[in-house]
């Protein structure tokens, strides 16, 4: 199995949260603890909770414990390859430079390689809620400290807000340096910003892009230039896009001719793992071998 959609702060777990809170003295609310996830009830208050968590991690040992984490949890499923998704300037922001950060994943790296022989890589992105010149900010920073372990560049956050184009030189910036480009769409907003954004920021995957069904036009599209949908099917129906797995238009996709793969998306706020995403895709008839094969083909790292 093979992830390829994972927000790396999205994988703490509870019992990694609190270790992470006691040892660098924060104080956490005490009813996300008592919540399946984390207690969020939307997708703006799921990020706003995300941030919370996600605040735990303050140095590059945290950064290392929660990656190689998920990498050993990952591995026990029979996961061998993962992409997380991290956003340099973050964590910059409370002193872990972006060269300690590479530091960090590639320790985990090496530690679940030798433990488990589970391999990852990293895609720095950019948030798009904090408009076009952070994006533009953490595509400097990621193009200018190449590592073996970063192979792209994306973009995450609240889809509704700025338009893909806005984002345009950002994209520019990674690509030129040799970052492969992902960057979630059609996931909150209509079929046609998926198509935007292929064109406007030069992506090879789209992060999501269910909403591709709604046009025929841009599902053909999107089979004809074999353009891998990373899909997150918990994370689809845990945020109410869509009411159960038999209404999620992964079927129709796949019939439709289009390339999709599997992510968990933030696993520990929608109670999910790679082997459940499987489980599901399985289900609605896609074969578990040639999802594999397909998320190899669509992998950023180099074979």
């Amino acid at each position: 199995m093979i992830d390829l959609h994972v927000h790396l702060r999205g994988t703490i777990t509870p019992t990694m949260a609190r270790i992470l809170a006691e040892r660098n003295s924060m104080s956490l609310d005490a009813v996300l603890w008592s919540t399946k996830g984390y207690g969020w009830h939307d997708f703006t208050s799921f990020l706003r909770v995300y941030d919370h968590i996600a605040s735990v991690v303050v140095t590059a040992r945290d950064l290392e414990e929660v990656a190689y984490d998920y990498l050993s949890r990952s591995a026990q499923l029979g996961t061998t390859y993962v992409e997380f998704m991290l956003s340099p300037p973050d964590l910059m922001r409370v002193g872990v430079a972006f060269d300690d950060q590479l530091a960090a994943l590639s320790a985990a790296r090496g530690r679940a390689l030798e433990s488990h022989g589970i391999d990852c890589r990293m895609i720095a992105t950019a948030v798009r809620h904090l408009g076009p010149e952070a994006a533009i900010q953490a595509a400097t920073i990621a193009a200018g400290r190449r590592d073996d372990i970063l192979v792209g560049f994306g973009l995450t956050g609240d889809e509704r807000m700025f338009a893909a184009s806005d984002f345009k030189e950002a994209f520019r910036i990674a690509r030129s340096e040799g970052l492969r480009a992902t960057a979630h769409a059609g996931e909150h907003l209509g079929p046609d910003t998926i198509i935007e954004a292929i064109e406007a920021l030069g992506l090879e995957r789209v992060g999501h892009g269910i909403r591709a069904v709604e046009s025929e036009s841009v599902t053909r599209q999107l089979a004809s230039e074999k353009v891998p949908l990373e899909l997150c099917l918990t994370s689809n129906l845990a945020l109410n896009l869509y009411p159960s797995i038999g209404e999620h238009p992964i079927a129709r996709l796949a019939a439709a001719g289009c390339v999709m793969v599997l992510g968990t998306d933030d696993p520990s706020f929608f109670s999910t793992d790679i082997a459940t995403e499987y489980k599901l895709a399985v289900g609605a008839g896609l074969s578990a071998l040639d999802i594999t094969a397909q998320a190899n083909a669509a992998s950023f790292r180099e074979v």
